[in-house]
């Protein structure tokens, strides 16, 4: 039986909000090279944040893949 459509669009949706989360941590990480007197411990903190969010969220794909997460149609 494969993916249906609705989860197929799930996965794509978290592996897509996944990415951005990456780009982010990095954005932040070139942003805060170019500013003086920046906190790098809280800019490491926001960017291990949005790093643990993205593995969360990639975790989430893996789930659907292997079919232990499935979303049904709405009604």
């Amino acid at each position: 039986m494969g993916i249906k459509k609705s989860a197929q669009e799930l996965k794509r949706d978290l592996n897509n909000v996944a990415c951005n989360l990456e780009q982010t941590a990095g954005e932040i990480s070139r942003l805060a090279e170019r500013i003086n007197d920046v906190d790098v411990v809280a800019v490491l903190h926001l960017m291990n944040r949005l790093y643990k969010d993205s593995d969360r969220l990639k975790a989430y794909v893996d789930e659907i893949k292997s079919g232990r997460i499935v979303r049904n149609k709405a009604e």
